[in-house]
């Protein structure tokens, strides 16, 4: 896999998990697959490729089906807001890595996520986002149903998400990702897209 296709697999990733925040936070659901395939990923930090993070290319299949279809262009409305969540993880991650210290304790605590109950998990991400993501600026505002992010489950849920996307940002980063290279390699990007799709059909 080369460096486009591992940045591709990894703002997959940020997509993907955009679009479940979105959906939990209009619906109160996600799709469970991929919120545990999100989790998970937070807690491989030395897997042997990018796309092990997530299980392989299937765990990410959403988010290449995004933008093979044109996500980083599209003018309709859900997708803005799934890519207006994406970029706003790119950009905290970006904060959060220029602070060494803090940085050196973020990935201390998400270490010791491993030794965290599967029940959970959910609670603990959402802790770590709250210690050292939330107040970062801009803040990612999250757009629903007020039905659906007062409950007493849902906010946690999306801030463990939302960690899962800081997660993948960090992964873009290493592989070189950059602001320039959403304009400059879109193109090349939404063609590695169709491409690894193709390659989960096979």
């Amino acid at each position: 896999m080369n460096l486009i296709e591992e940045r591709t697999v990894a703002l997959a990733a940020i997509l993907q998990v955009s679009a479940q925040v979105q959906k939990l936070a209009r619906t109160g659901m996600a799709d469970e697959d991929v919120v545990q395939t999100a989790l998970r990923s937070i807690l491989i930090l030395d897997a042997s490729s990018t796309e092990a993070v997530f299980g392989g290319l299937n765990g990410v299949g959403d988010g290449l089906s995004r933008l093979a279809n044109g996500a980083l262009v599209s003018t309709d409305g859900e997708n803005i807001e799934v890519l207006r969540y994406g970029m706003s993880l790119l950009g905290l991650q970006n904060q959060l890595m220029r602070d060494g210290a803090r940085f050196a304790e973020f990935g201390t605590e998400v270490e010791r996520l491993s030794g965290v109950e599967a029940d959970h998990i959910h609670t603990a991400c959402s802790d770590i986002y709250q210690k050292f993501i939330s107040d970062l600026q801009p803040q990612i505002i999250v757009q629903g149903e007020q039905d659906f992010l007062q409950q007493e489950d849902v906010p946690a849920k999306v801030r463990a998400l939302l960690l899962a996307g800081i997660r993948a940002a960090v992964l873009w980063q290493q592989k070189g990702g950059g602001r320039f290279k959403l304009v400059w390699e879109r193109t090349r990007m939404r063609n590695a897209a169709s491409a690894l799709l193709n390659q989960i059909r096979q």
